[in-house]
């Protein structure tokens, strides 16, 4: 089997796109010990999980973008769940100086499976049985379980939509520093043809949606489940 690889700017894309992102999830990591297990624990679970989206959707109908190991091992979509769900997960208590701790409140580790399943519901119903393309499934079960977090939570509302924020800003961030790098790499990589065809500045309008529902899913999602609350540092 041949591993040989010529590594350029284009070939490189996707994983020098996510290491981009790396500083900003140390810093989070360094400075929050106390969140350093939930940015692990998220960032491995969104690492696997955007793995096996690419494989089965993402990598089919939204976009195509180069993978070091070709399709061996999707190396660059385990970095980007890492790095992205980590942040997500604890963007809150970062940029704002929260941390999350135990209460007396129940565990509810029912949520997990439900979740789980209400992700794969989103899936089936919108790519296999609607044609629809598999970003807006991404969008979609995000923002499922992040109104749910709410409803159950009343005290998560407002961590839960500020984090959508934070992050749909750090995606336009990020994006438009990948376009400074490489000017072609949305035209080059993006299925836009399959898209809205709506750019903000230069940046697809799914890529801002989606950085919004991973954040406004994710923020609460560890809390919920082990009864944690935010309190002011």
């Amino acid at each position: 089997m041949d591993f040989s690889y010529e590594l350029t700017l284009s070939s490189t894309f996707y994983l020098w796109g996510a290491l981009l992102l790396l500083p900003l999830w140390l810093y989070g990591f360094i400075k929050n010990k106390d969140s350093r297990k939930e940015i692990l624990i998220c960032g491995v679970f969104f690492g696997f999980a955007a793995i096996a989206i690419g494989y089965f959707y993402s990598n089919i109908d939204y976009w195509d973008p180069p993978f070091i190991f070709n399709n061996i091992f999707h190396l660059e979509d385990f970095l980007y769940g890492l790095i992205v769900g980590g942040l997500s997960a604890e963007i809150f208590e970062i940029i704002l100086g929260y941390k999350s701790v135990q209460t007396k409140r129940k565990k509810m580790w029912i949520l997990i499976p439900i979740f789980y399943i209400t992700t794969f519901l989103c899936f089936y119903i919108i790519v296999d049985i609607l044609g629809i393309n598999s970003i807006w499934a991404l969008i979609v079960a995000p923002i499922i379980v992040g109104i749910f977090s709410m409803i159950l939570r009343k005290d998560f509302i407002i961590p839960t939509i500020v984090s959508g924020i934070i992050i749909m800003i750090i995606t336009f961030l990020w994006q438009k520093l990948i376009i400074f790098i490489y000017p072609t790499a949305i035209t080059d990589y993006w299925s836009l043809e399959n898209m809205s065809g709506y750019m903000i500045s230069g940046v697809p309008l799914e890529e801002l949606l989606f950085g919004f529902a991973l954040g406004f899913g994710a923020s609460s999602f560890y809390e919920l489940i082990l009864g944690y609350e935010y309190v002011k540092k």
